[in-house]
């Protein structure tokens, strides 16, 4: 500016007065001054605006026009800062909500058969959006996307997934939302795609994305369901291939949201209003519900306006991914590489500006020299009074932030007051429900005792019943024993009564009866010629025994276990009894006739041995009758004691 005094400004013009150089310089300087402090207020302005912006929701618009920043910054009007405040408090509701969200699944980059047919010229191309090709522009000047494209061309996945990794390492600062690209080792790394091999130049892109799970590929597609039939042998990107709406949008939610919520095309109509739900794939209706759910700052919104038609096979331009990839975690750096761009725009304006101003100076000030100094005088006092403004309206928005930092802390208090009284509340909620849990346990544990111990009486009961059973048959089958014993008994009595009466009425005659030893089992078994009316008597006692051995054989089939081992030892001993009585009726058989040869020689000495004999039947009798009473009792002692026990 000092170069100003001392250069010819108007050329063939060579003679100034004194006065008119002073004058000339006075105003040259005057104008610079003026100038310089115009920029100096818009930069200051500038700078208040972005620090404003920055500190503010992270939903708040991501781009907006040149004419509404040049009226932030050349307009202090109260209007457009409560019409801010709204935005961002919708905005902050809308990502509460989100914030609910569930986890979904990643939607597989499919590439549908009117997509994989190339699309030919484009004749009527898209219409040019301010905001897109703002979005562009940063973009470009952030060297995310090339300088040399044309914005109405249409993006091929391959594009998209260089952009979408170069915006995730240079517009991300939280470094665990970047995507970084993937290294190849030679026979380990698995390769993702089969059309995507290491001598691709974006195969470092492609296989990032698809090693951060955010586009379905070999390396996920067992842990992503799908419902489309796909080939499994092979899987491919087809790289040259038009983007796709829908991928255009689940790729970057997938990228800037780690929950998505639960959707399905029902809830996708219900939200969104399109009418063409069923062309769009199940594994993108979370994504396209999560953007939704961003409002006006949506990629759908920003992208592709308003529609009820999704179309999501529709190919997209290079415009409608840049707005794509500058919403999100990235409009941050984007709206500040607008800002920059802005500003440089408007220096450069205030340079041109000051150089016309310059050259108007030159031109008119002969003719003008008074006017000129009045109007510059009126500029400078306008800018002095936007200074004075600027100020004050910086001074009420650094004290309204402070306000508003005091309310957030306030409000944080609160907050962590409440998480604690609900922490206290669910870890005594816990230990309640612990208590619950063991007391339930308990009570299904006495339950299952109680239905064991209930079983084991039934058992014991059915057992005792059995039992019980078992000795009413050993009782009975005793007492027919007894009765049977009994009986054998009288008549052996009756027999031994009836041979002491032939004996007597012998020895009264004068004939001695001997009976021989080897005769005393058989004393009324044969047909003698002293008593031949007793001749049956033996074989009544053998029938009848015969037919006590059938029953107790009967009874022994119907009882089991001790019961049933006494019954066949009583049966063995009286069949050892029927036994001997029929062969002591052989026997008696065979020597009926010696005894009629030898009965005079041998009556004396048959007489004692009958007396014997009978006395050794008896005592026979009487030790047979007491084993088996015995072994009954042993049987019923052992019952009754196994009962006892």
């Amino acid at each position: 500016m000092d170069s100003l005094g001392g250069r010819n400004l108007i050329p063939g013009r060579r003679f100034w007065t004194y006065g008119e150089r002073s004058g000339l310089e006075f105003l040259s300087g005057f104008v610079g001054i003026g100038v310089t402090g115009f920029i100096l207020v818009s930069g200051i302005t500038f700078a208040a605006w972005s620090m404003n912006k920055q500190n503010g929701s992270r939903q708040k618009p991501q781009m907006e026009a040149l004419s509404m920043q040049q009226e932030l910054l050349l307009d202090s009007d109260t209007g457009h800062d409560s019409l801010d405040e709204d935005e961002k408090e919708d905005n902050i509701v809308k990502a509460d909500d989100g914030a609910l969200a569930d986890n979904s699944g990643v939607p597989a980059p499919l590439v549908s058969a009117a997509v994989k047919t190339l699309p030919g010229k484009v004749l009527v191309p898209a219409a040019v959006d301010q905001v897109q090709g703002q979005a562009l522009a940063a973009l470009q000047g952030l060297k995310v996307i090339e300088a040399d494209i044309e914005p109405s061309d249409l993006c091929t996945r391959r594009e998209y997934a260089r952009w979408l990794v170069s915006a995730s390492s240079a517009l991300s600062r939280n470094t665990t939302s970047k995507v970084y690209q993937a290294m190849y080792i030679q026979n380990i790394t698995e390769l993702a795609f089969d059309d995507i091999t290491p001598e691709d130049p974006d195969f470092a892109s492609i296989q990032g994305l698809a090693e951060a799970g955010l586009i379905s590929s070999k390396l996920s597609r067992h842990d992503i369901s799908s419902t489309l039939d796909e080939d499994q042998g092979s899987f491919h990107f087809s790289p040259e291939s038009p983007l796709s709406r829908q991928d255009l949008v689940s790729w970057k939610m997938a990228l800037e949201k780690r929950l998505l919520p639960e959707a399905d095309g029902k809830m996708l109509r219900q939200v969104s209003g399109f009418i063409d739900t069923d062309k769009i794939h199940p594994d993108a209706c979370p994504a396209l519900v999560a953007d939704l759910s961003a409002g006006e700052q949506g990629i759908i919104a920003l992208a592709f306006g308003y529609t009820r038609l999704f179309q999501p096979d529709k190919p997209v331009t290079k415009e409608q991914a840049a707005i794509a990839l500058a919403t999100g975690e990235a409009s941050d750096m984007v709206s500040e590489e607008l800002a920059r761009i802005e500003a440089e725009s408007m220096a450069e304006n205030a340079v041109a500006a000051h150089s016309a101003l310059v050259a108007q100076v030159e031109k008119d000030i002969n003719g003008s020299f008074e006017k000129e100094l009045s109007i510059e005088r009126e500029k400078v006092e306008a800018v002095e009074k936007m200074a004075e403004e600027t100020k004050q309206e910086l001074e009420r928005l650094r004290s309204e932030r402070e306000r508003d930092n005091i309310s957030l802390m306030r409000e944080q208090a609160a907050i962590e007051s409440e998480m604690g009284v609900l922490s206290k509340l669910r870890y005594e909620l816990e230990e309640q429900l612990q208590g619950l849990m063991s007391n339930k346990v308990q009570v299904s544990y006495e339950k299952e005792r109680i239905n064991k111990l209930r079983k084991e009486a039934e058992i014991e009961n059915q057992e005792l019943s059995r039992l019980q059973y078992e000795l009413k048959v050993e009782r009975k089958a005793l007492s027919i024993a007894r009765a049977w014993a009994e009986d054998e008994a009288k008549r052996a009595r009756e027999q031994a009564k009836a041979l002491e009466e032939a004996r007597d009425s012998w020895e009264r005659r004068g004939i001695k009866v001997m009976v021989d030893s080897d005769l005393r089992e058989q004393e009324s078994a044969g047909d003698t010629w002293l008593d031949s009316s007793k001749q049956f008597a033996v074989e009544e006692t053998v029938e009848r025994a015969e037919n006590l051995l059938a029953k107790l054989k009967g009874m022994a089939r119907e009882v089991g276990g001790k019961c049933r081992d006494i019954i066949e030892k009583i049966i063995q001993k009286i069949a050892l009894v029927v036994s001997n009585l029929r062969q002591w009726i052989s026997n008696a058989g065979e020597q009926g006739e010696d005894l009629k040869n030898v009965a005079i020689s041998r009556a004396c000495r048959s007489a004692t041995e009958v007396q014997q004999s009978i006395a050794e039947l008896r005592l026979a009798v009487k030790v047979g009758a007491k084993r088996v009473v015995g072994d009954c009792r042993e049987g019923v002692e052992k019952i009754t004691q196994k009962f006892r026990t």
